[in-house]
């Protein structure tokens, strides 16, 4: 029966569309040859028409999926869609692609089955950005249990017999602290911190109008986010312990902060020393300030830490292994 024009265009539009969708769009017969094949499906699998037209659709299974078609066939056969599911399928070059399938029967004017068309989508790229939604999610919760972690830590160390004022501002102080480290890593991208940039953050939020008077010396260096936490927590505590008792209580005392890395045995040294300030005595019991400075440093870059109430001022000192402290 000879068509008409209007089902001649119509056909024409169809035509269009599926040669012009992103999805590879296949048709095969119910022996499972394909008969079909537009040009997404050149693009996704990488066979031109002339060249798999005619072939069987198992060249695109993997063979640990080839059961698969057996299933579709029959469903096909009795009438059923095969509803959208994800699977594996091979391209051209034996390269295998993630793929969302849609499957349903051709029927011939007569209502006859005659085979299947088959609508592809490759989702490589979704099951990627998946993938670095769940790691990125990971961190964020990794670094959530951290974070709270100090947290937890900075709130039972700072609890001692004093008004709730001064714990307030404690507190806050060590809060906002942690804060700036973080705000650094976050202008970062979560990559690292350049070491001059943190010392001088942390210094100029704690020491205020007498943060001039620290001098910061030493080379370029790129911290990890763990070694920038760290270290931007014991800056702050020098910081505030020498504004309150040490050197910077004083009108002409001052602090050297220098670092540098021993090549010969790839290690970090980082030293701050106070001189000029009021005379240094070793404290009757040990706070929050030695913990910061001496356990949890050490904890957290497999570190030797000390400090030397000396009498010309408090030197402090931290010596760790190079791929401790750097950004990798």
């Amino acid at each position: 029966m000879a068509q008409t024009r209007a089902e001649l265009d119509y056909q024409a539009l169809l035509a269009s569309i599926v040669d012009s969708t992103d999805d590879a769009i296949v048709s095969k017969d119910l022996d499972g040859i394909i008969t079909s094949w537009n040009r997404a499906a050149q693009r996704i699998f990488g066979f031109a028409a002339d060249e798999i037209i005619g072939q069987p659709v198992m060249r695109l299974i993997p063979p640990d999926r080839q059961a698969e078609e057996q299933v579709i066939l029959d469903s096909i056969r009795s009438g059923r869609r095969v509803e959208t599911f994800t699977s594996m399928r091979l391209r051209k070059n034996g390269e295998l692609i993630p793929v969302s399938l849609t499957i349903s029967p051709i029927i011939d004017r007569r209502g006859e089955i005659i085979g299947a068309s088959k609508i592809a989508r490759d989702i490589s790229e979704a099951l990627r950005a998946e993938e670095i939604r769940q790691a990125l999610m990971r961190e964020v919760a990794h670094r959530s249990k951290n974070m709270l972690a100090i947290v937890e830590a900075i709130v039972r160390q700072t609890v001692r017999p004093i008004s709730a004022e001064a714990f307030a501002r404690s507190l806050s102080g060590r809060l906002q602290s942690m804060a700036a480290s973080q705000d650094l890593l976050f202008a970062g991208d979560w990559i690292g911190v350049d070491m001059t940039t943190l010392a001088r953050t942390q210094t100029d939020h704690a020491g205020g109008p007498a943060a001039p008077r620290i001098e910061i010396e030493g080379p370029s260096l790129m911290l990890s986010p763990a070694s920038a936490q760290a270290l931007g927590m014991a800056l702050h505590e020098l910081s505030i312990n020498a504004l309150k008792f040490g050197a910077l209580s004083t009108e002409h005392g001052s602090v050297r902060l220098r670092w540098s890395v021993l090549d010969e045995t790839s290690r970090f040294v980082l030293i701050w020393t106070e001189s000029g300030g009021p005379p240094v005595s070793a404290p009757s019991e040990r706070g929050f300030g030695h913990v910061v400075l001496v356990r949890m440093t050490e904890a957290s870059l497999q570190a030797r830490a000390s400090m030397t109430y000396a009498p010309a001022g408090l030197e402090w000192s931290v010596e760790a292994p190079l791929g401790m402290v750097l950004a990798q």
